[in-house]
């Protein structure tokens, strides 16, 4: 009757003391989700701000496919003046990709650019590792002629 007793004791115990930690872990998991949507949520409002912006007396537009491929890419970027709308040549543009990753650092990649056959147009070779929104910061300093850009596009 004793070791009745006693096992009904540690399996009322052990049953007591697993019930009692399911209830936090299940607490616990319903708001990482929940915070996981907010994050989410909050990352696509920050890349909806994120809209085409150029500045200086350089105009610089992308250029680019309406699709562009995830893994090897090539992007165009047009130099202009701002005033004349002429294509303007330069040696001094410099691009950087990447994309914007909510909670972690920015996914980065190279870019080579290289004149394209229109005066003015630049090709911007590239590896996009992940499809998704892209976001492209561009500068022109060619003396007298300046220029910044911000482009967002997205990789399928």
């Amino acid at each position: 009757m004793e070791k009745l007793l006693l096992s009904l004791i540690v399996v009322g115990a052990l049953v007591t003391g697993c019930g009692g930690a399911s209830t936090p872990d299940t607490a616990t998991s319903e708001t990482p989700d929940n915070a996981a949507d907010t994050t989410e949520m909050d990352g696509m409002d920050s890349m909806e701000g994120m809209e085409a912006t150029s500045e200086g007396n350089v105009e610089i537009t992308l250029v680019t496919p309406e699709a562009v491929p995830m893994g090897n890419a090539e992007l165009v970027v047009a130099v202009k003046d701002a005033a004349t709308g002429e294509p303007v040549t330069t040696e001094n543009l410099e691009v950087e990709i990447f994309m914007p990753m909510d909670g972690m650092d920015d996914m980065t990649t190279e870019a080579e650019i290289s004149p394209d056959a229109e005066p003015g147009q630049y090709k911007v070779a590239t590896y996009l590792g992940m499809a998704g929104m892209w976001a492209v910061n561009t500068t022109v300093d060619e003396g007298e002629q300046q220029g910044k850009a911000h482009f967002m596009f997205e990789a399928q």
